[in-house]
Parts: C-alpha cells; sequence; structure tokens
C-alpha cells in the first residue's frame, strides 16, 4: 500500500509568542499546509497551497481584507 503523502510534514513551525503552551502550529506538507491551535490540536485548518500563498501575498501587500466586528 502507499504511504499517504501528506502524512509527514515537510517543516513546521510554532509561534514565537506562546503563553502555557498555547501556540499556534503552521505544518507544511507537499500538497496542503495546516494550521492548529496547540491546546486544541484535534481541530485544524487544511489549505492548499495556492490559497496559503495567496493569504501571505495578502498579509504582505497589506490588502487583506477581514469582516468588521
Amino acid at each position: 500500500m502507499e504511504e499517504d503523502r501528506n502524512s509527514h510534514p515537510i517543516w513546521t513551525r510554532r509561534s514565537s509568542r506562546c503563553q502555557n503552551d498555547h501556540c499556534v502550529d503552521v505544518s507544511r506538507y507537499p500538497t496542503t499546509v495546516e494550521v492548529c491551535n496547540s491546546a486544541a490540536a484535534h481541530t485544524l485548518l487544511s489549505f492548499s497551497n495556492d490559497s496559503w500563498r495567496k493569504f501571505l501575498h495578502a498579509l504582505g501587500d497589506n490588502t487583506l481584507q477581514l469582516p468588521n466586528t
């Protein structure tokens, strides 16, 4: 049986501002990027590579449109 291509991350980055081990983790896989809160690691946000790149460019360009809260 062929191993799942996304079973092992290429890299994982943990936020630098963690308090009491409550951190945001970002893991890069071959076809996706997954984001989770270390306090609730079973809950993941998964993005395609293209969506993640667009998100990062919008942050860098300061063009990210957030809903009014």
